[in-house]
């Protein structure tokens, strides 16, 4: 609920440390002062615009958004593979802006996501 929104039609944004920004689909939304709004980017490409998503199960079907973006400069490419990479090689651990999968740790998964998404030219689709 955005209590100072007014009626109208609005694209919504993710962003994340380490992800591609994401604007929902194309047209955006409705949304009513004072009401609320749920919004659910999971169940298909078109959920976002341009379909700037990955499907990563078939049953239930289900999308995400790219990761790699460790510079957020809006294009997985090899500056954040360097990034990665150089983390990697340092051992770096913790809550750390090159550590794509979540387990604490910069490593060899990081870079095969990372590399994946660049040789995929993954960038920011936005209105």
């Amino acid at each position: 609920m955005f209590s100072n929104a007014p009626t109208g039609t609005y694209y919504l944004q993710v962003k994340s440390r380490n992800g591609e920004e994401t604007w929902s689909k194309t047209g955006g939304e409705s949304y009513v002062s004072g009401s609320v709004l749920t919004y659910d980017f999971t169940p298909a490409n078109t959920q976002a615009f341009g379909n700037n998503m990955k499907q990563v199960d078939a049953v239930p079907v289900r999308y995400v958004v790219y990761s790699g973006d460790v510079n957020q400069d809006a294009l997985v490419d090899l500056n954040d593979l360097l990034l990665i990479y150089n983390a990697a090689s340092s051992f770096s651990v913790g809550y750390i802006i090159t550590d794509l999968t979540g387990d604490y740790l910069a490593d060899l998964n990081d870079l095969i996501i990372t590399y994946n998404n660049s040789t995929g030219f993954v960038n920011v689709v936005n209105p």
